[in-house]
């Protein structure tokens, strides 16, 4: 079993960003430090850190790092159960990834009860931060994050939440004026898309699925389906746009879809040993999800319909 001084001690480093800073924050000397995170590498037969400046942790540092703080999680829920008196609301800061997407209508409404009933507190990554299935990186402190990959990270598993489904819209005026003669090749070479950032691939993805087109396309990105929804608005753009945000500006919007929904799985990963409370956080999304599927299904059902 690994000694919890000996991970205490590098946790303490990564986070203060150096072995003097670590000294001062544990009480020790830094010779003590150094001493303390050369065992831990001797004992693991591999670095730990790469000394440089700033400090990083190496890709096993890094998962030590979300072992410690795994651990540390339970032993707080653990003692929460044992001494409720001693609680002293650390487990109620939990900080989970989530894309723009998700951010733009479901997700906080999901939330909102476990947030009353448990005054929990959250830290929201976007989703240029989440893990990273290829490289097996992922933030120490995350307890979960969403995702349409399902790949999974050592330690974690996933769980379906069911498909989102993304609506490509413009204006009238815009449809007229750039695929007035049909939507083909040449049209789609031209007119101008908007996609969120680092989601250009999703969007050749619905031109190869829905309009089997394979080309280059000329884009803006913006961070919100709120800044793709204003370039729609104006004129300037075609997008993908997430169905269920539709629902709540469809009326004003003034929007005409160009082709049939693209519909991505979206999945919650999250830690095989996880407390309590991060555990009801991903039932309360499932929960969310399973209501937010019934509802979308009517919803596009009615949409075919209409357009047969």
């Amino acid at each position: 079993m690994l000694d919890s001084k000996l991970l205490l001690t590098l946790a303490s480093v990564i986070e203060t960003n150096g072995f003097e800073r670590a000294a001062a924050q544990l009480g020790i000397t830094q010779s003590a430090v150094s001493q303390r995170i050369k065992q831990l590498e001797s004992l693991l037969g591999q670095p730990l850190l790469i000394r440089s400046q700033p400090i990083e942790a190496t890709s096993v540092g890094k998962t030590l790092l979300q072992h410690y703080k795994q651990i540390k999680m339970l032993e707080l829920d653990l003692m929460q159960h044992l001494k409720p008196e001693s609680r002293d609301g650390v487990l109620n800061i939990l900080s989970i990834g989530a894309d723009a997407d998700s951010l733009s209508c479901w997700l906080i409404p999901a939330l909102l009860p476990l947030m009353h009933q448990h005054d929990l507190q959250l830290r929201i990554l976007p989703g240029e931060h989440l893990p990273d299935p290829a490289t097996a990186q992922c933030p120490a402190h995350l307890c979960g994050w969403l995702s349409h990959n399902s790949s999974t990270i050592h330690g974690s598993q996933c769980l379906y939440l069911g498909d989102i489904h993304y609506q490509c819209v413009c204006t009238p005026a815009y449809l007229q004026r750039h695929f007035s003669d049909g939507i083909h090749a040449a049209s789609l070479a031209s007119a101008h898309a908007v996609v969120l950032h680092g989601q250009h691939a999703r969007h050749a993805l619905y031109l190869q699925q829905a309009l089997s087109y394979t080309g280059d396309f000329p884009y803006s990105s913006v961070p919100t389906p709120e800044a793709m929804l204003t370039l729609i608005r104006a004129g300037l753009a075609y997008g993908l746009m997430p169905q269920e945000y539709l629902e709540h500006i469809s009326q004003e919007a003034g929007l005409t879809t160009l082709a049939p929904p693209l519909s991505l799985p979206l999945y919650w990963h999250h830690w095989r040993a996880e407390p309590a409370i991060a555990k009801a956080l991903g039932e309360a999304l499932l929960s969310a999800r399973q209501v937010r599927g019934d509802t979308l299904n009517h919803i596009l059902t009615a949409i075919d319909a209409r357009s047969d």
